[in-house]
């Protein structure tokens, strides 16, 4: 089982960055249909907590970019 997922997540990173890019939606998508729905209304009732602080003033935004920039400063 080892090797094959090895060969699969070699071919995966050998794919152009788009097409890897569609392969983790797929696969974050799979997993998802699999949480559980207390799971899924408790990040619901999350999302909309956050989002009030938004909205309210109480937090502010990142952006997308900002993210990605910080992520990319800690693996580096």
């Amino acid at each position: 089982m080892k090797s094959s997922l090895d060969q699969v997540a070699k071919d995966a990173l050998a794919l152009p960055a788009n097409d890897q890019e569609v392969l983790a939606e797929k696969l974050v998508g799979s997993l998802v249909a699999h949480v559980p729905s207390e799971i899924k209304r408790l990040q619901l009732t999350e999302v909309m907590r956050r989002r009030a602080e938004i909205v309210s003033g109480r937090l502010e935004g990142v952006s997308a970019e900002q993210v990605v920039r910080e992520i990319q400063a800690l693996v580096r």
